[in-house]
């Protein structure tokens, strides 16, 4: 007799991709950290997936699959690593972030910057709609 109950939970069908981008969310506030009660769908839920991703510590929360977030925070708090290999190590890690959305097609055209103890990082983002350029700050 097992402790928990068995349950058969039933297989779902896959999204396409349309549908996928037809999806709607609720906007996240992120300099109130809270979610707004405005939906938000396209290109602008888009984008905050991406900021998701980017703000997020990979394996941090039980909540998020394995394939959300990011493993930046160790590297940059790494005080043994130059500032040019931390540079190269961005690009990879950031693109490895973003690329489990199927929406998202391709992150190229990085422009890294390291000023006192920030890296100032703008990229873009090809997606199934259309291109996204971010302009994202990463603290050490």
């Amino acid at each position: 007799m097992a402790l928990s109950p068995e349950i058969n939970i039933e297989q779902t069908e896959e999204v396409s991709i349309n549908e996928l981008l037809e999806l709607k969310t609720y906007r996240f506030d992120f300099e109130k950290k809270r979610l707004t009660s405005e939906l938000i769908s396209g290109l602008e839920a888009i984008k905050q997936s991406i900021l998701f991703a980017l703000y997020i510590p990979r394996y941090a929360h039980s909540i998020y699959s394995s394939e959300t977030g990011n493993e930046l925070a160790d590297m940059l708090a790494d005080n043994e690593t130059t500032v040019a290999f931390k540079i190269m190590e961005i690009e990879r890690l950031v693109t490895e972030a973003l690329i489990y959305d199927p929406r998202i097609e391709q992150v190229y055209d990085f422009v890294i910057e390291h000023i006192d103890d920030a890296f100032y990082v703008n990229f873009k983002v090809d997606t199934a709609l259309g291109e996204i350029e971010i302009e994202e700050v990463l603290a050490t």
